[in-house]
């Protein structure tokens, strides 16, 4: 059924338009590429959760997935996002210690950051506009 499908007009032209798409320039940042391979995102973050031994955001999903072995990223705008990314976090720990040190003596450490609040930080650093 599926081989009947993937011999129709229909379909061929749907793949072109996506390939044409996935191979686009995209702004010069050049085609979309991953190096997730065929697993899913959740798999790999649970890959990820069960290797550090702890609970990982969806951005470091995104860095483990499109950096390369030798710590480059796979394309310029993969490195745009994880460098938004980065400091976004920055500012916002940032703000949290001078909260810190507003409220509280000198000893006082800011709180350290969720994985949900590294996560909503991640969704932010990919919005369009950022």
């Amino acid at each position: 059924m599926m081989t009947a499908y993937w011999e129709t007009e229909e379909a061929h032209k749907r793949s072109q338009t996506y390939s044409n798409v996935r191979m686009s320039d995209r702004n010069g940042l050049g085609p979309h590429v991953h190096f997730s391979g065929p697993k899913w995102y959740n798999q790999i973050q649970q890959d990820l959760q069960e290797q550090l031994g702890r609970a990982v955001s969806l951005g470091e999903v995104f860095i483990k997935t499109h950096t390369r072995p030798d710590g480059t990223y796979v394309d310029k705008k993969a490195e745009k996002i994880a460098q938004t990314y980065e400091k976004n976090i920055q500012e916002k720990l940032a703000e949290l210690e001078a909260e810190t040190s507003i409220v509280s003596d000198c000893g006082s450490r800011p709180r350290e950051l969720t994985v949900d609040e590294y996560t909503t930080i991640f969704l932010q650093s990919t919005e369009k506009d950022s």
